[in-house]
């Protein structure tokens, strides 16, 4: 099982709209930040630490000189650092994310993203039911909360993102 926290965008923009942004961070070990973290920082677009990762793995040489057995001492550090950055890569993203104005929406599991995301998106709409005031109409748009539990797309069912059209 995935476990993934999710993350909504603040402000008062429509269901539909914070539905489109909502971000899954998955937990856990990070596999991609673990053999290309520069990239990874990249594609997450987390500058500040990727400015903090350079800072720490370009001053490791003036830390430990140029003596051949610091040099050896060095590349142990850089790995050790590598390895605790791959587990806590998900977290920062995390905390980037608040950064940027978001707010921790709740935790999503199941046993790939898809069925994570179904599984939050069926109670998050349930939840952005409740909240409507009383008298409003609920948008055109709206999707529909199934009253059964979230299963996998058959085989030939057209799909958008993680929803099956029905």
């Amino acid at each position: 099982m995935t476990v993934y926290s999710v993350y909504e965008p603040s402000g008062d923009a429509s269901v539909e709209a914070r539905a489109g942004r909502i971000a899954f961070v998955k937990e856990g070990f990070s596999w991609v930040a673990l053999f290309v973290p520069l990239l990874w920082l990249l594609y997450q677009r987390m500058w500040l630490e990727l400015v903090a990762y350079l800072a720490i793995f370009l001053s490791l040489p003036l830390i430990f000189g140029t003596d051949p057995t610091m040099k050896e001492i060095a590349g142990i550090v850089s790995l050790g650092l590598t390895l605790i950055f791959a587990f806590e890569a998900n977290n920062l993203r995390g905390w980037a994310m608040r950064r940027r104005g978001f707010r921790f929406a709740g935790i999503a599991s199941g046993r790939d993203r898809v069925e994570a995301e179904t599984r939050f998106f069926t109670r998050w709409l349930s939840g952005q039911e409740r909240q409507r005031p009383h008298g409003s109409a609920a948008p055109a748009t709206a999707a529909k909360v199934p009253s059964v539990s979230p299963t996998r797309p058959a085989a030939g069912d057209e799909v958008i993102g993680s929803f099956p059209r029905g």
